[in-house]
């Protein structure tokens, strides 16, 4: 059901209502929020200035035919008393000559009158819009993007309120001084560049964060995108991104970013590298630990996995793969340090730029076929939070639905005292179950992978 369904209309307003009321700005019902204080008294002076031109033009003319119509009936008939000899069959014609030339007379005053009322509002409405927006403080805009809101029409039984409050996270009220410099900007004007700033703040736990009245800005000269399929192999144009919060000024920089020295600080270091190391993932098996992508759909009967997340996904390759067996995949983003959000929707696929582990997955519960992290989820998230972000891809698998747990990484002790007892908690059926050693820093370290395909059980 809709949120406006059984939500009482908008009364009209009175068909008859007096002209006199309307010229003085009568107010409307008083569940309508007053005006902001700030443009009140223009606005009303503005539509009452309008109001009275169009009315006296009205009443004008109005009076205009109307002394006519008396006029020309007073004459027609002192003509016949006076005539004597007319008959009635004449006079009846004069009549009707008189009435058809008064008939056109009318018509060419009312559609002067509609030319000019329609110039009048549209030239009202050019007033309205080439005026300068109200000039408001940082801490006022942040009060009109945080609420609440009254609701015009008054309290809503669907929201059990007469107040409507803006989605934003509790966490962006213990961070008020970097709200009030997010929302410094020019309302009506373009946003400034400080998606770096955003992004940081979203990893505060400040997610979503405040709506802002004002134009996010794009990259010069942006190009059309490379045709599906086509595009999920290729790299996408420099002038599809806005490097300003980058170090790489390029995709050559982030391609050739893995070979440098002093690259192991990079999240995702080789991933821009389509013809690299990203062709091989999930295709074909590479161990206990390395799935194969086709092997994970065969668990399945075929064509029942269709739509599904990928948390932390990178650039898409996960996703890329999946499109090309016929399955959606939406990655979820964060551009921490390269561009991650916009190199995925130039590939064509669906980035949702969120910062997913500390939060509630934004879909419905049961919806999902599969939903897979690889490298994501590990020992550096707090036990109590992993345990909520495993509750809630339960929650948003539907019955049958996987979960793929893609090398999560944790010590030996971890993985027999906390992490094996949190997943097995959650009520996961496994399909599959591999762990074994992390070997980049040599086999005496007490490193451990998990690997595993877990189902949500059938009811």
């Amino acid at each position: 059901m809709g949120i406006m369904e059984g939500y009482p209309r908008k009364p009209n307003t009175q068909h008859h209502q007096s002209l006199m009321d309307a010229t003085a700005g009568a107010t409307s019902s008083t569940t309508h929020a007053p005006p902001a204080p700030h443009h009140a008294t223009a606005k009303k002076r503005h539509h009452s200035g309008r109001t009275k031109i169009i009315l006296l033009f009205v009443v004008t003319n109005s009076i205009s035919i109307l002394l006519s119509v008396s006029f020309s009936h007073v004459t027609g008939l002192g003509s016949g008393g006076d005539g004597g000899g007319d008959s009635a069959l004449d006079f009846a014609f004069s009549v009707l000559s008189s009435s058809q030339s008064l008939a056109v007379d009318l018509h060419n005053r009312i559609e002067a009158t509609d030319a000019i009322i329609k110039r009048l509002i549209s030239s009202s409405g050019k007033m309205k819009r080439d005026a300068p927006p109200p000039k408001l403080t940082p801490d006022e805009e942040l009060t009109v993007a945080l609420g609440p809101h009254t609701l015009p029409f008054g309290y809503n039984p669907n929201l059990a309120s007469d107040k409507l409050y803006p989605a934003v996270g509790a966490a962006c009220h213990h961070h008020r001084d970097e709200l009030k410099k997010y929302m410094r900007y020019n309302v009506s004007g373009d946003c400034r560049s400080d998606a770096a700033f955003a992004e940081r703040l979203m990893l505060k736990g400040c997610e979503p964060l405040p709506r802002r009245r004002c134009r996010a800005r794009g990259p010069s000269g942006f190009p059309d995108p490379t045709p599906f399929p086509e595009s999920l192999w290729v790299i996408p144009p420099d002038k599809s991104v806005s490097w300003a919060p980058y170090a790489c000024k390029n995709y050559s920089c982030l391609v050739d970013r893995a070979r440098r020295p002093g690259s192991n600080d990079l999240d995702c270091k080789a991933c821009f590298d389509l013809a690299g190391k990203e062709q091989r993932r999930w295709v074909g098996q590479g161990g206990d630990l390395d799935y194969d992508i086709d092997t994970v759909l065969a668990s399945k009967p075929r064509g029942t996995i269709r739509i599904g997340l990928d948390i932390g996904g990178g650039t898409g390759t996960f996703a890329a793969r999946m499109a090309e067996r016929g399955v959606t995949v939406v990655t979820t983003t964060l551009d921490l340090g390269a561009p991650f959000s916009s190199f995925v929707a130039s590939r064509g696929l669906i980035p949702l730029h969120l910062g997913a582990v500390a939060g509630r997955l934004p879909f419905f519960d049961g919806t999902l076929d599969i939903v897979h992290s690889m490298h994501v989820l590990g020992n550096w998230v707090p036990g109590a939070v992993l345990e909520a972000e495993l509750y809630d891809i339960y929650r948003v698998l539907r019955p049958g639905g996987i979960f793929w747990l893609d090398h999560f990484f944790c010590t030996g002790k971890e993985l027999t005292e906390v992490y094996v007892p949190i997943i097995e908690g959650v009520g996961f059926r496994k399909l599959r179950w591999n762990t074994g050693k992390k070997l980049d820093k040599g086999p005496n370290a007490d490193e451990w992978y998990i690997s595993a395909l877990l189902e949500r059980p059938m009811m």
